[in-house]
């Protein structure tokens, strides 16, 4: 895994995906510290999206996720579990594959929405925004930001994260 050595591993994509628990399995099998920018987030805020969401706004909570991720972009060895929505952001996007291998976690729609039945915890799902046009919206955004796609559709995170492994092992 030498071409990672000095570099984050950095996972995006949409909401429900499995980013923090991959994250949380990479960073053991990887001997890394995880960090997911969500709580990095709220421990900074004091509160949690949601509030910030609702107090705040997008646009504040936006501006914060992109100083967390540039400060987090000054280490390195870390897994990074990252918000979904960071790929609107461009210069999230520079910082990260400049200082990362960014892993974008993808799954069905149906997948998704079977996986997030229920959940209240998400700002922009309780919005009821257009799930699927949400959806579609970012995932040019996540390709475009990917060193390389992985289909989490139906697979655990264990199953996931040793595809990971195993991609980064060969690509070393």
């Amino acid at each position: 895994m030498k071409s990672i050595a000095k570099k984050n591993v950095v996972l995006i994509g949409f909401m429900g995906t499995g980013k923090t628990e991959v994250g949380k399995l990479l960073a053991v099998a990887l001997n890394r510290r995880l960090v997911d920018t969500d709580e990095q987030i709220e421990a900074a805020e004091g509160r949690t999206i949601n509030e910030i969401f609702a107090s705040d706004g997008e646009v504040y909570f936006r501006r914060k996720e992109a100083e967390v991720i540039a400060d987090l972009c000054r280490q390195t060895g870390l897994v990074l579990s990252t918000g979904g929505g960071c790929v609107i952001n461009l210069e999230n996007v520079r910082n990260l594959r400049e200082n990362g291998y960014v892993i974008w976690l993808d799954a069905t729609i149906e997948e998704l929405k079977r996986r997030l039945a229920g959940d209240n915890k998400r700002p922009l799902l309780a919005k009821n925004k257009d799930f699927t046009a949400l959806y579609r919206q970012r995932a040019e955004l996540y390709r475009q930001a990917a060193h390389v796609r992985i289909d989490t559709t139906g697979k655990s995170p264990l199953a996931v994260s040793e595809e990971i492994i195993a991609f980064l092992q060969k690509d070393a």
